[in-house]
């Protein structure tokens, strides 16, 4: 077997590994870089509950952001509110989709947004999982 052969094997070994012990994966995760002048914005994404068990996603923070809550938007009578979330179960094996004009985070006191930052989730038994998600701009170039 050649020898990259043999570093295609152990990666996809260890790629598998990896996958059975993350409880929790975020997929095409991403926050808005913030309105010139404000310091808050949101971060959307598909939160994936690769275990066998629900989980309850409790809390999250980011980095170069001061705090971080789970919100929804709700539509009644014509009008659109925000609410926070203290609790947002995940059931074994499902995604959950945070999306403008539904689930998101909001994402408070941003003081500088790295191109990458890290994003923290955490379940009600505290267990955190940690990942980088991308930052883009509002702004079309």
């Amino acid at each position: 077997m050649s020898v990259i052969k043999q570093l295609a094997s152990i990666i996809g070994i260890l790629l598998l590994s990896m996958a059975s012990i993350a409880d929790l994966i975020v997929e095409e995760g991403f926050v808005r870089k913030p309105i010139p002048g404000r310091s808050m914005s949101a971060a959307f994404m598909d939160i994936r509950n690769t275990s066998d068990v629900d989980v309850v996603l409790t809390e999250a923070r980011l980095e170069g952001a001061r705090s971080v809550e789970i919100h929804t938007h709700s539509h009644k009578d014509g009008v659109m509110r925000m609410r926070q979330l203290f609790e947002l179960p995940i059931k074994a094996g499902e995604v959950v989709t945070l999306e403008p004009g539904g689930l998101h985070l909001m994402v408070f006191g941003i003081s500088e947004l790295p191109e990458n930052p890290q994003l923290d989730l955490c379940t009600a038994d505290k267990a955190c999982y940690s990942m980088d998600i991308a930052t883009r701009s509002l702004i079309k170039k």
